[in-house]
């Protein structure tokens, strides 16, 4: 019956996203967030549901191109043009990486499965910028994400009420052991990234009832990445934290989050949680820390001998004997393994995506603020804030963990664009009006056609 269900809602999804390519967007970030083949795996045996909803939008993206129903204007931007040159320096890496075909126990990744996957994300981040283009999009994909981080606050929660948590909480996984969650620090972070949409979805709704579930999930999502026990989780939920507290319109509310947090912290982090996060400050000392700062000397060595195009994509385990006799591990550090498997352009593009970003919604979030009656500003002014602390917070993570293969990077960067896109023509529309009232109420005009200094001193002060 189950299977039934699915089965149904993912046909519904694919007829819908061949007539508007955006539901399909939508659905596609949905089912990268949620995972729900992962949670009920039983019901999706021999089932891609990302395959069920890419293939219909990609048709609906040519019927719509067709039509002219696509808006170009989306991908003029310097995001979008790093991100197609990274795009081009993952597939150069993967065609001429010198590690690419190299036999390897230490292979984390099977590369052709990396590009597969990275050729995905890129397509669905380009086709939501053509489509994702107006309020009502936006506030569909930004709901749909908050739906899918509740169930996953809910999952994780009744995980450890259930007793089935021993050690540190990995995500949902299917009999296999597969999952895009199935390391504890990727399962932590979908927490922390998400977690600002709650708080600020929050202020936004009208109904209370709505706004209390909202902001009432986020100490549970707190204790989601306690039981992950993240030392990358903890310190980017702090970050995160501290933007939102500092940042938000409802300072004198917002404030409290702090020290909720550090209350909830003492309360259920846990020993293991307290005793990963105590090492934090003992950087050089520790010995996993430690183990990051020679994989990072070895990173930087192999992006001195191969700066262009790196040792190949997906290929950092691979090449990590010709460099060292330690047991190969990945570089826990996004930039330094990108940099070492695609080339050192590909790592700065990546930085720049993330730092432009940054630039855009913190010049949007200041531009939207001046139209405080607008419901549509509000909203999209509160989304950008939420992307702004969920990409510190990201930036945060990165810097100690390797998350060039996660999808909510690209949701970022996407929704980004959308509030860029829709803001600067929200600030047009208010531009326009204000220029129209200007002509309706023009001393000059007025004077001309005869009206009176009392009359004109009385029009232009409405």
């Amino acid at each position: 019956m189950a299977r039934l269900i699915f089965l149904s809602l993912l046909a519904s999804g694919s007829l819908a996203s061949v007539a508007a390519p955006w539901i399909g967007v939508v659905i596609a970030y949905g089912l990268a967030i949620l995972t729900p083949q992962a949670i009920w795996h039983w019901a999706f045996e021999g089932v891609r549901p990302v395959l069920w909803i890419l293939v219909p939008t990609f048709i609906g993206v040519v019927f719509a191109g067709l039509r002219g129903k696509l808006n170009f204007s989306g991908l003029a931007n310097a995001r979008c043009a790093y991100l197609a040159l990274l795009w081009l320096f993952f597939t150069l890496s993967y065609l001429f990486g010198p590690y690419v075909s190299v036999v390897s126990p230490y292979r984390f990744h099977d590369a052709s499965w990396v590009m597969e996957t990275a050729h995905k994300q890129f397509l669905v981040f380009f086709i939501g910028c053509l489509c994702l283009d107006d309020t009502k999009k936006l506030r569909a994909l930004i709901w749909v994400t908050a739906i899918s981080l509740l169930y996953l606050i809910y999952w994780a929660n009744s995980q450890y009420l259930s007793g089935h948590v021993w050690g540190r909480l990995a995500g949902p996984s299917d009999p296999r052991g597969g999952s895009v969650y199935a390391d504890e620090n990727a399962f932590a972070l979908v927490f922390v990234v998400l977690i600002p949409y709650l708080w600020h979805l929050g202020l936004t709704v009208r109904q209370r009832w709505l706004r209390l579930i909202l902001w009432l999930a986020i100490p549970f999502a707190w204790h989601a990445i306690f039981l992950t026990a993240s030392r990358g989780g903890l310190l980017g939920l702090a970050i995160v934290t501290l933007v939102v507290s500092l940042r938000s319109r409802m300072k004198r509310l917002s404030v409290l989050l702090i020290p909720a947090l550090v209350v909830a912290y003492i309360w259920q982090a846990g020993d293991l949680m307290k005793e990963r996060a105590d090492s934090i400050d003992q950087f050089q000392q520790e010995q996993s820390a430690s183990a990051r700062l020679q994989i990072w000397g070895i990173a930087r060595a192999m992006i001195a001998d191969h700066p262009f195009l790196g040792v190949g994509l997906a290929s950092f385990g691979p090449a990590f004997p010709s460099y060292s006799s330690d047991q190969p591990l990945v570089a826990h550090n996004t930039f330094f393994q990108v940099a070492a498997e695609s080339g050192v352009l590909a790592g700065l593009l990546f930085l720049l995506v993330i730092l432009s970003s940054i630039k855009a919604l913190l010049a949007k979030s200041k531009s939207l603020s001046a139209y405080p009656d607008d419901p549509n500003a509000v909203f999209v002014r509160s989304v950008s804030e939420a992307t702004l602390a969920a990409m510190i917070g990201f930036l945060v993570c990165a810097m100690f963990l390797s998350l060039q293969l996660y999808e909510l990077f690209y949701f970022l960067c996407l929704v980004t664009n959308v509030v860029v896109i829709i803001g600067a023509r929200i600030q047009h529309a208010h531009a326009q009006t204000m220029d129209d009232s200007h002509q309706k109420v023009d001393p000059a005009s007025m004077r001309r056609s005869g009206f009176s200094r009392a009359r004109r001193s009385a029009a232009l002060k409405l």
